[in-house]
């Protein structure tokens, strides 16, 4: 699936916002129980950092955004949402291995963490992500993918 990429910004922040909400709510209820949606949100705003968020758009519509953070030693992916109406269509697995093209180039690992109930698990592990058994929590699997 062709997608173009852009840097966000502030004015973002209600977009993104409201498709973490569509794409993760379900899990987090799942995982935690009722949705408390002020808790969510300042949860969200304290890690909205414009600067590591990158949404990727479809034919002129925003469909999806990561956020990523560069350090030395690793890449950490916090988030890939994809809109629920371009999911299932290929936009996460090519965010996916662009990522990680970038990640071989840099020749660093892509550290990741998913709930156990989120079927998104099963695309990482398609892509070369691993789970770390040692890492593992009662409500997510840490995951890892690394350069040949």
């Amino acid at each position: 699936m062709d997608f173009t990429v852009r840097q966000a910004g502030a004015a973002d922040g209600e977009w993104l916002w409201v498709t973490k909400t569509r794409c993760l709510r379900a899990y987090i209820e799942q995982t935690y129980g009722a949705w408390d949606e002020d808790t969510q949100r300042a949860r969200f705003d304290a890690v909205f950092i414009p600067e590591e968020i990158r949404i990727f758009a479809v034919g002129g519509r925003d469909a999806a955004f990561t956020a990523v953070r560069y350090d030395a030693d690793v890449i950490q992916l916090f988030n890939l949402m994809v809109a629920p109406e371009f999911q299932n269509r290929g936009l996460g697995t090519g965010i996916l291995r662009r990522l990680l093209a970038d990640a071989q180039a840099r020749n660093l690992p892509v550290r990741l963490q998913v709930m156990k109930v989120n079927p998104a698990r099963q695309l990482y592990r398609r892509v070369g992500f691993r789970e770390i058994p040692a890492e593992e929590i009662p409500t997510h699997y840490r995951m890892i993918w690394r350069p040949a």
